[in-house]
């Protein structure tokens, strides 16, 4: 069952962006960050009334509470703002480098080991997403050259997930509930994410914004993503984190055929996106069957 949990929400994250990016179209000033993260607070929140909550251990709990923050203010804020800028597809492929980060973030906090083969697979990985930075020259959307920048801020998206998986998994060590821990994890992110804004002095005018014109694309995109979150969770429950990791990977796969459904004439697939994602599956193939 667990490897059943990683890929629905594999698919759940990919439905994410793909909605995120219809509802981008107009809102050119909103990666959908702000409404998304919302609906996962309240969702999760409703669900969490229905389940007993485990004895209190502080660890547990801030571990979880880092997880949300470095996964959800860090992973999906660069996620969602490389879908604005690099496509869903591309930005959803870069995520096959975050079981990478979990193998050796397992490896060094959980004690999770890694064999020669799976260090191979990870090469094939890395190897994989260099050849598609170095290959791409143009812009899935317009295009234009698209500046290294714009694909070193989706690449930030990897990095984040991957550490966070390494905090949830360390969290349910101690404070085992996959619902509560996705619940606090989302809760956490969206006050440091409404810190940030206030600081920013932008908080007034982003509330304004979504509840003055309500994108449903967006809320749906929460909904996706809470059932997203459950997924993962429970997957971590039962799998090591960089196996969570792989499975979640495959996001690059199912956004491609979602892409082809959804966003025809906006996302352009071809044979280098195409390759890089077999060349990747290979990579995490070989971690997976160790």
């Amino acid at each position: 069952m667990g490897i059943f949990f990683g890929l629905f929400g594999a698919l759940c994250f990919s439905a994410t962006s793909v909605l995120v990016r219809i509802g981008q179209r107009t809102r050119p000033n909103d990666d959908g960050v702000f409404m998304s993260v919302l609906v996962n607070v309240l969702l999760l929140g409703a669900v969490a009334l229905f389940v007993a909550w485990p004895a209190w251990d502080t660890g547990g709990i801030i571990s979880l509470i880092a997880g949300g923050v470095i996964g959800t203010v860090g992973g999906r804020t660069a996620l969602l703002r490389g879908v604005r800028l690099i496509g869903p597809s591309r930005s959803n492929a870069f995520l096959t480098a975050a079981p990478v980060v979990a193998a050796f973030g397992g490896w060094l906090a959980l004690g999770e080991t890694l064999t020669p083969i799976e260090i191979l697979g990870a090469a094939m990985v890395i190897g994989a997403l260099l050849y598609l930075v170095n290959a791409r020259s143009r812009g899935s959307l317009t295009g234009e050259p698209v500046p290294l920048r714009h694909y070193l801020i989706a690449a930030g998206a990897p990095l984040s997930f991957g550490m966070a998986f390494v905090f949830r998994k360390w969290g349910l060590q101690f404070f085992p509930s996959s619902v509560l821990g996705a619940w606090i994890g989302a809760a956490s992110a969206y006050l440091v994410m409404l810190g940030i804004d206030a600081g920013r002095g932008i908080l007034g005018e982003r509330v304004r914004s979504n509840f003055g014109s309500v994108s449903w694309w967006f809320v749906g995109a929460g909904v996706s993503t809470s059932a997203a979150l459950l997924s993962q969770f429970r997957a971590l429950e039962l799998l090591e984190a960089w196996v969570v990791g792989i499975l979640q990977s495959t996001q690059g796969i199912w956004t491609i055929g979602l892409s082809l459904l959804f966003l025809k004439g906006d996302e352009r697939i071809d044979r280098t996106l195409v390759a890089t994602v077999l060349l990747v599956a290979a990579g995490v193939t070989l971690i997976s069957v160790q």
